[in-house]
């Protein structure tokens, strides 16, 4: 390796003009493929890619209006209830909105609420149950029929009669009560209280328009100029209409704000990281030259490493991006280590011969632990392991074949270089029993409790919430249709074609609203037998009792229609006027999906049940997607783990070529890693989507080090010749430098839980 090293050193030295072009050309191809790279800042693409997590996932957000933003009117004195004056904010913000092309829900649309009941009048027999039968057969009789004729004739005699006409008009008899109360329970993913048809929470002390996002929930760019524009309308109304403060929350929100606090930490993290790590460098190195090519080798790195993404994929998360940052800290140890080792040598030539080997051996154990990301099952862990292992090899790359010949020959006078190389002395090292005895128990302990080291699953702990927006989901939570001692369950069907799904979906109980093909044959085979049964009833009794009651012939034209209309089965389409307003099952894609509430202890049974189904059935809640998500973690922490420590210690072993060799060089980052999980445990300090990441950092990190300190010490046993005190001295600049890096990180306000385990 450090012979291959040494041959295309003095090959380029020779040859400086080509060096300088080849350079060149790498930097200008990779600027012209970077340019051709489109970003994205979707947190999604670090969630699992596993296949029913994401339909789940799918499901949960079509269902729960995850792209919904939730403008909160409420009064700034939170103590007082002023309706008509939320009501006044409410129309001056749609006024000054109209022109917006947003889809806006400020008030229920009464005319659609009634279209809707037509609808279901209209198609009755479509929507019956088995136990509505049994219903409607002990009112076939005359004494029943006289008496819900003349509850008509009373109610028509009251100031509302005139709204009741239409309904009595399409069910004399009362048979289709049971649909209707079915139909005003139907859509219960919201609970709210009207005022002048105005939406307001349960309490009345907030009124909500909802606005649904064009762009998704993680489009942050484009919501962020939506959220302006809301923002903007607001502070008008708030102004307009004093004592009234308006928040805007939802995912979209917190998603936008999500954005602004990363951009706004990073910027404030950086700088002071920029001005400490340039002081220290200044201070260490005391050359402006070796701290801008330190800076160039960096730059090339991530140039080329942008390059290799261009040409992988079309665009790439920003978010990835800027965790990647991070590797900067474990790729400025190549252009440091040589930089200072530089110092103490003779030329960039005999700096090579002494730290390529380590160097090399250090790149292929940390590219090979980024390497372990590739195949999780996760879009942004994937592209983070291949940026990371791209930046690493081009950084070092530019480091073994371009930056020594941006240095002279000789960087030291002769009779200097002569007097180290006639230096010998027999190393000799300190062995304290005590320490190493407090160590191995300080292991041991931790080791312990490493064991316990749990994972935190509730996504929000890693998003960043204004308290305001925090309260306003509070008070939101309230509208949920959450009951005590329940829990939301969401029963999915998937199928080649919705019908089927449909058909799938009811092997566990039709729905009432929105049947199969098959399910609606059933119900008008049903319909057509009972009103065959009773027809002398609907013919000659009805007509006769309604005439003494003093009803005319055309009273009830609207259920004689029904009566007599021939009923065929309908595809999905011909109900939309029940999905379009979240009435019974819901229909994403091809997949049928019944909302249920069922007691919270037989929640998980039902679950486990549903997805030992291969049938294309399964189930889930909020807390069984949590769960994945843990057990996502685990499973990738663990693979992580196990897969970095095999992939550097078969490097190691093969590079040292001793086992004992590797041992030695291996043992301090397994000490550490046991540290770090049982120091984690003690502060009860838990594993996230993000601490996940940082356990390839870790080991890219210590492997350098471990390396270069067993490097040290095998050349001075076997050369008599100083050079590990060089080591250290690089190694801890690196260190000061990585930690510099990340502790400037606790100015940061989002996510503090990332900081736990730097």
């Amino acid at each position: 390796m450090t012979r291959l090293v040494i041959r295309i050193y003095d090959y380029l030295q020779s040859r400086r003009l080509l060096c300088y072009m080849f350079m060149a050309m790498i930097v200008a191809g990779s600027i012209l493929l970077t340019l051709r790279l489109d970003f994205n800042e979707d947190i999604s693409d670090f969630l699992p890619n596993d296949e029913t997590y994401s339909k789940s996932m799918n499901i949960y957000k079509k269902t729960n209006s995850a792209d919904r933003i939730f403008v909160v009117f409420q009064m700034r004195d939170t103590s007082k209830t002023d309706v008509d004056r939320l009501i006044r904010a409410v129309e001056t913000f749609n006024a000054k909105t109209a022109g917006e092309k947003w889809k806006t829900t400020a008030q229920i649309d009464y005319d659609k609420m009634f279209a809707v009941a037509e609808f279901v009048y209209q198609n009755a027999p479509l929507f019956l149950t088995e136990a509505d039968y049994r219903r409607m057969e002990h009112k076939m009789n005359a004494d029943s029929i006289a008496a819900s004729i003349a509850n008509d004739k009373q109610q028509l005699l009251l100031p509302t009669g005139s709204l009741l006409s239409a309904n009595i008009g399409r069910d004399p008899l009362g048979l289709f009560t049971p649909v209707i109360e079915r139909l005003q329970s139907a859509n219960t993913s919201l609970h709210y209280e009207l005022n002048d048809g105005y939406i307001f929470t349960p309490d009345n002390r907030r009124a909500i328009i909802m606005i649904d996002s064009p762009y998704g929930s993680s489009e942050t760019k484009k919501n962020a100029l939506l959220l302006d524009k809301i923002t903007h309308a607001s502070a008008i109304v708030e102004r307009a209409v004093p004592g009234v403060q308006i928040v805007a929350t939802g995912a979209p929100v917190i998603a936008v704000h999500n954005a602004e606090q990363i951009k706004t930490d990073s910027l404030w993290a950086v700088s002071i990281a920029v001005v400490l790590i340039l002081a220290l460098l200044l201070y260490s190195l005391r050359s402006l030259r070796s701290m801008l090519f330190i800076v160039v080798s960096l730059g090339f790195g991530w140039i080329v490493a942008m390059a290799g993404m261009s040409i992988i994929h079309e665009q790439v998360s920003i978010i990835v991006l800027g965790i990647a940052s991070i590797i900067i800290g474990i790729a400025v140890n190549y252009p440091l280590h040589f930089v200072s080792h530089l110092a103490h040598q003779s030329s960039p030539r005999a700096t090579l011969k002494d730290i390529a080997e380590p160097l090399v051996i250090g790149n292929i154990t940390t590219v090979g632990a980024f390497c372990a990301l590739i195949p999780l099952d996760s879009t942004a862990l994937r592209d983070l392991g291949i940026f990371a292992a791209l930046m690493l090899v081009a950084t070092i790359f530019f480091v073994m074949v371009f930056l020594p010949h941006f240095y002279p020959r000789n960087t030291k006078p002769k009779t200097e270089v002569e007097e180290e190389s006639v230096e010998e002395y027999t190393p000799v090292y300190p062995r304290n029993r005590i320490l190493i005895a407090s160590l191995v128990i300080l292991t041991l302990v931790l080791g312990y409790f490493s064991l316990h080291t749990s994972f935190d699953t509730n996504m929000q702990n890693i998003n960043y919430l204004k308290p305001e927006q925090r309260e306003a989901l509070m008070n939101l939570s309230a509208m949920r249709n959450e009951q005590s001692g329940k829990t939301q369950l969401y029963l999915a069907a998937e199928s080649s074609t919705t019908d089927s799904a449909l058909q799938l979906s009811e092997l566990q109980g039709a729905d009432p609203f929105i049947a199969s093909r098959r399910e609606q044959q059933r119900r008008i085979d049903r319909w057509n037998s009972f009103t065959t049964r009773y027809q002398a009833i609907f013919c000659d009794t009805l007509p006769d009792i309604a005439a003494r009651n003093g009803f005319s012939y055309e009273a009830f034209t609207d259920f004689d229609t029904l009566l007599n209309t021939r009923l065929t089965p309908k595809s999905i389409d011909f109900f939309a006027p029940l999905t379009a307003n979240g009435i019974g099952t819901r229909i994403v894609g091809n997949t049928a999906v019944r909302i249920l509430n069922v007691p919270t202890a037989s929640a998980d049974r039902i679950i486990a049940a549903q997805n030992e189904l291969s049938d294309g059935r399964w189930a889930f809640d909020v807390g069984s997607m949590n769960s994945s998500i843990a057990t996502s973690l685990s499973a990738n922490f663990n693979y992580i783990g196990w897969a970095c420590s095999l992939i550097v210690f078969i490097f190691l072993w093969l590079s040292f070529r001793k086992f004992e060799h590797a041992f030695i060089a291996f043992l301090p980052m397994a000490m550490s890693w046991l540290w770090i999980l049982g120091t984690m445990h003690l502060f009860d300090i838990k594993f996230n989507l993000v601490n996940v990441i940082l356990a390839t950092f870790i080991f890219g990190q210590g492997d350098d080090y471990s390396i270069f300190i067993t490097e040290g010490l095998i050349y001075e046993r076997q050369h008599r010749r100083r050079i590990l005190a060089s080591y250290k001295r690089s190694i801890l600049l690196s260190a000061a430098i990585m930690f510099i890096g990340m502790g400037t990180l606790i100015v940061a306000r989002i996510p503090r839980s990332i900081l736990s385990v730097r």
